[in-house]
């Protein structure tokens, strides 16, 4: 049988391909299910001092067992520049809020399926400072001590809900954009990219946030809108991610930021490849001219 250098090239990088196929990562999501929630997640207030908000929060058991749940009030601020991890126990100068918030009742009971309405009022001193005050209302369930041990362990769990209150006055509410990162090259899904905005007032501001990306004929494979709170004097990093990119493919992205009277756009390509890629591709390249090469001087013997 006569030697075929281009078919025997043809078949080694079908084999490469299916190999990657292979390889590739398999993506799975494990659903939990959550026996409290709370709704809505944040509040937004503007308000003058001296005055009360009035307000309620909605507290879901959709677990399948009943349980007590108390209410409270506690200092909300920020640790690092992704937000991920809050502190609850410091109290800055305008993480003052849980210290205004009353509630007619803390204690609960919610039955399995059941919706309980929480009411509080929030009471802004006269003396308040013009500018944003923040603190979070957290519900936390109640372990049931007729059915623990002294040698078991205590589970709680606990939702909360962020206030972020503007109060009116003479204020700052300035911004700048803090930079962004988009890697060239990624190793592996997600595709993922950055932003960042710096608050240089005294007030909250929101950072709207979009994601595109587009494939090389510009068809649009992923677009998302997403809007963060930045709180004064941080700067937020903010993580652009989409999760279900596929591990090889070269794409256009475009990031783009709204907040204050600032819009800025960022664009760029992105190629999606494992480490083993390249020099799969070598290996083939060379295997495939080794393979030609020996073949024509074969052929002219």
């Amino acid at each position: 049988m006569k030697f075929k250098p281009r078919r025997f090239t043809h078949m080694l990088m079908a084999s490469i391909v299916v190999a990657s196929a292979a390889f590739s990562p398999v993506f799975a999501q494990n659903a939990q299910t959550e026996s409290i929630t709370m709704s809505p997640t944040s509040r937004k207030y503007t308000i003058d001092a001296g005055k009360t908000i009035e307000d309620k929060l909605t507290i879901v058991n959709d677990g399948k067992t009943a349980y007590d749940f108390l209410v409270y009030a506690r200092p909300y601020s920020i640790v690092n520049n992704d937000y991920q991890n809050p502190n609850f126990t410091q109290t800055p100068k305008n993480a003052d809020i849980y210290a205004w918030v009353q509630f007619p009742k803390t204690k609960f009971h919610a039955n399995a399926g059941e919706t309980v309405t929480v009411d509080y009022s929030i009471r802004v001193p006269a003396g308040a400072a013009p500018g944003g005050h923040y603190g979070v209302i957290f519900a936390e369930t109640q372990p049931d001590t007729s059915q623990s041990s002294a040698n078991s362990v205590v589970r709680k769990k606990r939702v909360g809900t962020i206030m972020y209150t503007t109060v009116n006055g003479q204020y700052r509410n300035t911004g700048e954009i803090a930079g962004n990162e988009m890697p060239f090259w990624q190793l592996q899904p997600p595709l993922h990219t950055t932003v960042a905005a710096k608050n240089t007032g005294n007030t909250d501001f929101a950072d709207e946030t979009r994601l595109t990306v587009r494939d090389v004929f510009g068809n649009i494979k992923y677009d998302v809108a997403k809007s963060y709170q930045v709180l004064p004097d941080t700067t937020r990093t903010i993580s652009l991610d989409w999760d279900q990119s596929p591990w090889f493919g070269l794409f256009k992205v475009e990031t783009q930021q709204k907040f204050l009277d600032k819009t800025v756009k960022n664009e760029g390509y992105v190629l999606m490849m494992p480490r083993y890629m390249p020099v799969a591709l070598l290996a083939v390249l060379v295997i495939g001219g080794l393979y030609a090469y020996f073949g024509r001087r074969k052929n002219k013997k």
